[in-house]
């Protein structure tokens, strides 16, 4: 059966999301969640995950930022808060918040999500035996390593089919040391309208923003694999990942509910290259006018990405 995973960006998005087809959300807090589009708190967490909980779904926290001292000394704390909220499951990347989950009082299911690095089923499996229930697999593995890795796997393994891609990130404030550069007043670096463009390349156009984990750089174009699900399907690669960061509000909701037509479709062998097609105008018109789509490093040949 095919899951559709989506990030939350506020209570009242992950309601819609959950009515639209979503069957496991992702949300976060300001500590511990790298790149969540919202911020939640306790108690809104503890009210979705009632509420999923009603309908047989689950909810997921962000615990995938990459945990310095100052953080890493609040993991405890946090991880019997998330216990006693009853959360279904956790992203984690960060190997000494994987450390501290050994202890069983502090252990809960988590995905692991290590962005780049994970891109082989030997590393699936070697977290499987620390605790990980499923892994997000790096955004740059094509499907022809995809198609090889997937039944390998011991893990249920997570593809992003939706939204944007982070490439870079730096603990420093990159946007503050620039703006301190060229002497000129800081704007606000949290609301995520900011773009980088390469010399030269006026069709370049790399979102970047800063917060309290450092400074994010986005691919040029955000990830729409709507054409492309059937070959997930057909591979069992049946857990799809869809970040809102940069589709806010209802326009996200929107999208969520084009992929769970889409997942209805393939499931009943209904799906036809015309109908994706038809969708895939949805998801256009839902995407924000000022980001473009494509299909990312998804159909490129194993000897591109070496």
């Amino acid at each position: 059966m095919i899951e559709l995973i989506a990030t939350t960006e506020s209570l009242e998005q992950g309601k819609l999301l959950l009515e639209a087809g979503a069957d496991q959300l992702i949300v976060g807090e300001e500590v511990f969640g790298l790149r969540v589009p919202g911020y939640l708190r306790d108690d809104e967490i503890g009210e979705l995950v009632a509420i999923a909980h009603q309908m047989g779904k689950q909810v997921i926290v962000a615990a995938n930022a990459i945990l310095h001292n100052d953080k890493i000394e609040q993991a405890r704390p946090f991880l019997k808060r998330m216990k006693a909220l009853k959360v279904d499951k956790l992203m984690v990347g960060d190997t000494g918040l994987i450390q501290i989950m050994k202890d069983p009082d502090y252990y809960i299911p988590y995905i692991y999500d290590a962005s780049v690095l994970v891109t082989s089923h030997g590393q699936i499996n070697f977290w499987k035996k620390y605790g990980a229930v499923a892994a997000l697999i790096a955004r740059e593995v094509p499907y022809v390593e995809l198609e090889l890795l997937v039944p390998k796997a011991e893990l249920p393994v997570v593809t992003q089919v939706y939204g944007a891609q982070c490439i870079h990130q730096s603990r420093r404030e990159l946007l503050n040391n620039y703006f301190n550069y060229i002497e000129k007043d800081a704007l606000n670096f949290e609301d995520r309208h900011l773009f980088l463009s390469e010399p030269g390349k006026d069709d370049t156009h790399y979102a970047i923003y800063q917060d309290s984990h450092g400074t994010h750089v986005f691919a040029n174009k955000d990830l729409n694999l709507m054409v492309q699900l059937p070959m997930l399907a057909d591979i069992h690669a049946d857990n799809w990942y869809l970040d809102g960061l940069y589709t806010p509000g209802q326009a996200f909701v929107e999208v969520v509910t084009v992929f769970h037509q889409a997942r209805t479709l393939i499931e009943n062998n209904e799906a036809t290259p015309e109908l994706l097609a038809q969708l895939n105008e949805q998801i256009i018109t839902h995407h924000p006018e000022n980001r473009e789509t494509d299909t990312g490093f998804f159909l490129y040949s194993a000897d591109k990405v070496r």
